[in-house]
């Protein structure tokens, strides 16, 4: 109930969940003829069946090590992986791909069990080493193949990529913050459209797993773990995350940092469009850890220094119960009804009169008294205007913002100071019903009548004050 209340409203479906390009993917490239592909049938715990491909080495002297990949947040079709598969499978090296399970909403628990039975599969595979099957994700992966790993003894290793090691709300308010500050925007509407914006959406239910604590997983983990981040990814709090890992897993951990990538460690063009080549040295690296794994000598414990982070990120507390979506969708009722209102109550009377007026004329002999309406004040009318105005602006700007958000950035407008124009022009909207609240408040005092219309408004004027503050529409 409460998503199709509010999804309209807020567009939440374009940001919830960790950060994912998967909608702006490139063509995956074709297998090279130095690769061979099988596609398999992974059959998870509840019954589903998801379709998946194994890619390794066309010549091979043994049997391979294997590694099942995590997909990162969104659809996750094993196509999105290609590359990924290919760099890795040429590092002598079985790798299984799969459609992730189609989800309104990431269920951590339930994309854990189906990791698990991936790597079933994969171990009973001809030509691969069952004792050297491991997990390699990226992005939401991180949450996923912890859980995954904690669950099952089978998983030889973990290579970690772009993980994030903090709750899902947080590092999506980092990210969101990240992309406002690229496209210049300063002051309250940061504010509100990271924290405000992620709380309302954590309330109202709209962020799954939005507060799940990644450390006691981690802590269960015994496998040996290598670690991935990009020096340039401003997606996942690298040198936070990498943090939450040296102070959790204790088993063998090896940290690496890439100079210059960014969160999908792959190469991007001019453009600033990810492509199909990963990053230098990145299939090497994850290649001759698995190797030494499968060999039996677990690389010793290694920590790159952290990358320089331009912020650091910020727990969000719970909502208080003015800020809930039930309290925040009253308002906006309260609102749009209290300035509405007025012109309406107007139109309605004005049609009545003209009703009455035109029996009157056909029955003189029953002539119908009419009540003469108080004038209304220039203030009251401009207030109904501008607020109802202010009001259905900052929704429209707010979902249209929202939804212009993707991997690669935000799109606020036009800006000005620091400031999108369209925003000033609704600050400025907004100080307008302010000063005309006022004036309506003293011409309400001294009106002889119609001071029900007139309090109806007064009321949408007064609670837009705290309203406005809230949102950032009064602030600098």
């Amino acid at each position: 109930m409460k998503t199709r209340i509010l999804v309209p409203l807020l567009a939440v479906a374009a940001l919830i969940g960790a950060p994912s390009a998967a909608s702006a993917a490139p063509v995956p490239p074709s297998i090279p003829a130095d690769l061979t592909t099988t596609d398999i049938a992974v059959p998870t715990r509840d019954g589903t069946i998801l379709s998946g491909t194994v890619v390794a080495p066309r010549t091979t002297s043994g049997p391979l090590p294997g590694l099942v990949l995590v997909s990162g947040s969104g659809t996750g079709k094993r196509s999105g992986l290609t590359p990924e598969a290919i760099a890795f499978a040429r590092q002598g090296i079985a790798v299984l791909s799969y459609d992730k399970r189609p989800l309104d909403q990431p269920v951590y628990s339930t994309l854990a069990d189906d990791v698990v039975s991936a790597v079933g599969v994969l171990r009973r595979q001809p030509g691969v080493r069952p004792d050297a099957v491991g997990l390699w994700g990226i992005s939401e992966g991180g949450w996923v193949m912890p859980l995954a790993a904690s669950r099952s003894p089978e998983i030889a290793f973990l290579v970690l990529a772009s993980a994030p090691a903090l709750s899902p709300v947080r590092v999506q308010n980092w990210n969101m913050r990240n992309k406002l500050a690229a496209a210049g925007v300063t002051g309250a509407l940061a504010e509100t459209l990271s924290t405000r914006f992620y709380r309302l959406a954590d309330d109202a239910g709209l962020f799954a797993e939005a507060g799940y604590d990644t450390r006691p997983a981690l802590a269960a983990v015994t496998q040996p773990v290598l670690a991935v981040y990009g020096s340039a990814d401003t997606q996942v709090p690298a040198t936070e995350s990498a943090a939450v890992l040296r102070a959790t897993i204790r088993t063998p951990l090896t940290v690496r940092v890439l100079p210059g990538a960014g969160h999908t460690l792959r190469v991007l063009d001019e453009t600033g469009m990810y492509t199909n080549e990963l990053y230098p040295g990145y299939p090497e690296m994850v290649g001759a850890y698995v190797r030494s794994v499968a060999a039996g000598t677990v690389p010793a414990p290694r920590v790159d220094p952290s990358p320089a982070q331009s912020a650091t990120s910020v727990a969000l507390s719970p909502s208080a119960w003015w800020e809930s979506w039930p309290a925040q969708l009253t308002v906006l009722a309260v609102l749009l009804t209290g300035f509405l209102a007025y012109p309406v109550i107007a139109l309605i009377r004005r049609l009545r009169r003209g009703t009455v007026a035109a029996g009157w004329v056909r029955r003189r002999s029953a002539p119908v008294a009419v009540a003469v309406a108080v004038p209304v004040t220039v203030p009251a009318r401009v207030l109904a205007a501008v607020g109802a105005a202010a009001v259905t602006g900052f929704v429209a700007y707010f979902v249209l913002v929202a939804d212009s958000a993707d991997w690669k950035g935000i799109s606020p407008g036009p800006m000005l100071a620091g400031r999108p124009v369209f925003w000033l022009a609704l600050q400025a909207a907004a100080l307008v019903v302010v000063i005309t609240t006022a004036m309506t408040i003293h011409a309400w005092r001294t009106a002889a009548g119609d001071r029900l219309r007139l309090g109806f408004l007064i009321t949408a004027g007064a609670l837009f004050l705290p309203w406005s503050l809230y949102w950032g529409l009064l602030l600098p």
